[in-house]
Formats: C-alpha cells, structure tokens, sequence
C-alpha cells in the first residue's frame, strides 16, 4: 500500500485503523487494555485516549538502550509517564519541550486556542511526576519553544513524539526529523481529521502522503506513525 493509499483510508469517514494496508483494531485494543490505563487522565490534564496511551508504550518498549525520545509537547506530563513506562526495563533518555507556564505573553501570542494558558501545569510539577516515577534522572524537561530548543539541538533521535502546538505541526516536523535516525518511528498526535485537529491532519498529510523517506505509516485514533526509510 502507498502512502497515499494509506491516507486515503485512515482519512476517510468509516476508515479502519490500519498499519501497512492492514486493519489491527484488535492489537491496538489490547495495547490499551494492557498499558493505557496507567495514570489517571484527569489527574495529569492530558487528553490522550487509552488505546492511544497504550500504543505510546508500546512505541517507546521499542527504543533501543542508549536511545533518545525527544517529545514536543508535555503539558501536565501524562504521555511523558507512558514513555517512561515504556523504557523502564532499558537506559532510554526522554528529552520533552514545553513552555510549560512561562513566558505566557509570547504563549498568548502563539496559542492555537487549545489549552487554557492560566492552567498549564509548572516544570516544576511535572519533574516531581517523573521524580515519583523513579525517573528523574532519565527525563530532562526543557523550558521552551520547539522553534528554539532545535536550535541548540546536536543528537540522533530514535523516536519523535509530535504533541505541541497545532497550529505548528509541519514546522515540528521539518525541523526535527532530520534528527530522527533512519529506522527511527515519528509519531503525530491529533493528526487524524475526525478524533484530532484538521489543520495537524493536513500537516501531516503534507509530510508523510507523498515522500519516499517515511514508511509503515499507522493509524491509531488521533494519531500518525510512521518509520523513517532514508
């Protein structure tokens, strides 16, 4: 199946999840069954499905030891938990940018209207999450912007995880995937047009629909994958 094929059915109204032109509803159930019911969604503010949660473990089981996950996009740090989940058997660093509560004028200016900007949790806060979790010293939490943290970015990623500002999706994509290693897994979330956001859909759709680079694309709810071929 081409990429554009893949599109055409994840995008459509009646779409099944697919992976490589197959339907895996019953797998991608069982994930969440099985590691998507770890943390408390209300608790941490996050808005990601279980079957989504289960899938983001499932992904980060995969890095390899002495990987990195570079995250865009933490807010209260509900998908930064699964990723540790994920990784706590392997020495796996999770590096994830957020502004967090800072600079909320610039934030203000930047918004795609989805988070309340009064109510975003601290670093602060979402430090001693990881802390509880016993992985303080495997989380590094980066205070700011995407567009700037890249620039002082030097190291080969093994999974990209796209969570950020929606309006920005494409940009996130163009400048942090040439650090994601070939045979690395980029994943978007709220890029599906009916479970996410339209404007992250066509950003991805953009990326990924007609490039010989990406591959195995998958659909799970609200979010893209896919594996980076060159």
């Amino acid at each position: 199946m081409s990429n554009a094929d893949f599109f055409q059915r994840a995008y459509s109204e009646n779409g099944p999840k697919v992976i490589s032109g197959f339907s895996r509803p019953v797998y991608h159930n069982l994930m969440g069954v099985l590691y998507g019911h770890q943390f408390d969604k209300m608790g941490f503010g996050g808005m990601i499905r279980h079957t989504e949660a289960g899938m983001l473990y499932e992904w980060a089981s995969e890095v390899p030891q002495g990987g990195t996950i570079a995250e865009i996009g933490c807010y209260g740090g509900l998908s930064t938990s699964y990723l540790v989940k994920g990784t706590e058997s392997r020495d796996v660093r999770i590096c994830s940018i957020d502004p967090f509560n800072s600079d909320l004028d610039t934030q203000a200016e930047r918004t795609d209207g989805c988070v309340e900007l009064e109510d975003k949790p601290t670093k602060e806060l979402v430090a001693q999450r990881m802390a509880k979790l016993g992985a303080g010293d495997r989380v590094t939490l980066i205070e700011g912007f995407s567009q700037e943290a890249v620039k002082d970015w030097k190291d080969e990623i093994d999974f990209l995880w796209i969570d950020g500002n929606h309006d920005q999706a494409y940009l996130d994509f163009t400048d942090w995937s040439p650090y994601l290693k070939v045979g690395g897994r980029i994943g978007f979330h709220d890029s599906h047009p009916r479970y996410g956001y339209p404007q992250v859909a066509e950003d991805v759709k953009k990326a990924l629909e007609s490039s010989e680079h990406w591959g195995q694309l998958e659909h799970v709810k609200s979010i893209i994958s896919a594996i980076k071929l060159a």
